[in-house]
């Protein structure tokens, strides 16, 4: 199968292109996204990829960053085609797509909706940036060493530095192939495992402070409440630290972070070790991702949002440990 032909097809007659991305982008979606847009480039299209705010401080370092315009939200300019990257459904992406703007959706989420015209979904590949690097190959695009460094933060975030449980030998021989088309490793190593901003520290200073664990000690969560973040000047501080931290802790099966992202709007983070489906429990709160990574936002008080959240994972539990 060559879904290059099919994204040919997609965007024949149009030389412009936009990219949107989840809300709160992380290293697989943006390090997948500026190499689609230094690929595209190179092909002879207008790629740009909108976000609502600049790039997050500990992936400043990425290249492709001139393909970057800081817009806020809104709807998109009509017509053009529009590339999802790493976006499971609609509700996840910060611009409303109108009727006319065809829409080519690339993802591995197992809770991806297939709600473009056009649907590249790959639930085997264990991030975005595995697609993505199958699909330039496919075009027969040379990997720069700027695409090769994207690509490799975007596989290495998602299976956690090669170590999570969706890492495959596929994801291996990748990275180093990537390495092969001189991925910069050490200012990966620098930028991304060796420099941790001061806010970061803070922010799980905070969550500390409100540190649940159940008596069974299968579950843990901490909690950080909009008030302090705004405060602290901390809410767009990076978090997967935090929750894969939480998810460490011996005897956990299960870690959530509960982040107010604004006054009754909270979103989940949600990590399991070894057994528990937690893209089925995010489903509940009609959210997703993976069997041992996934997320959620539920609207409502914070204390509330804990409760139903603390009841459902509970039942889930207990439903999975029997198994």
């Amino acid at each position: 199968m060559n879904d290059w032909k099919n994204v040919q097809a997609f965007l024949e007659g149009c030389p412009e292109v936009i990219l949107v991305v989840h809300d709160k982008p992380d290293g697989d979606c943006l390090g997948s996204g500026l190499t689609l847009c230094l690929g595209l480039a190179g092909l002879g299209y207008k790629p740009v990829m909108l976000l609502p705010e600049a790039i997050p401080e500990i992936y400043h370092f990425l290249p492709g960053q001139e393909y970057v315009e800081i817009r806020a939200k809104s709807a998109l300019p009509e017509s053009i085609p529009v590339i999802t990257v790493d976006c499971s459904d609609m509700e996840r992406l910060n611009y409303k797509i109108n009727e006319s703007n065809p829409v080519l959706n690339i993802d591995h989420h197992v809770s991806n909706t297939c709600f473009g015209l056009l649907n590249i979904v790959d639930t085997d590949a264990a991030a975005t940036g595995e697609i993505v690097y199958s699909l330039l190959g496919e075009a027969k695009v040379e990997i720069t060493p700027e695409m090769a460094t994207c690509l490799y933060v975007a596989i290495s975030t998602d299976t956690g530095s090669f170590i999570y449980s969706n890492t495959t030998a596929k994801s291996l021989r990748i990275a180093s192939e990537l390495l092969a088309q001189k991925t910069d490793l050490d200012l990966i190593r620098s930028e991304l495992h060796e420099t941790r901003p001061l806010s970061e520290l803070l922010t799980i200073k905070a969550a500390l402070e409100n540190l649940f664990i159940s008596e069974d000690g299968k579950m843990i969560s901490c909690t950080l409440a909009y008030k302090e973040l705004q405060e602290k000047k901390l809410l767009t501080t990076e978090t997967d630290g935090l929750i894969g931290m939480l998810r460490a802790t011996e005897g956990v099966e299960i870690a959530l972070l509960f982040k107010e992202l604004q006054p009754g709007l909270v979103k989940i983070s949600l990590r399991s070790k070894s057994y528990l489906d937690v893209n089925a429990l995010a489903s509940e709160f009609n959210g997703g991702g993976h069997a041992r990574a996934a997320g959620c936002t539920i609207k409502g008080d914070l204390q509330e949002v804990q409760r139903l959240v603390f009841k459902k994972t509970n039942e889930h539990l207990k439903g999975q440990s029997a198994l």
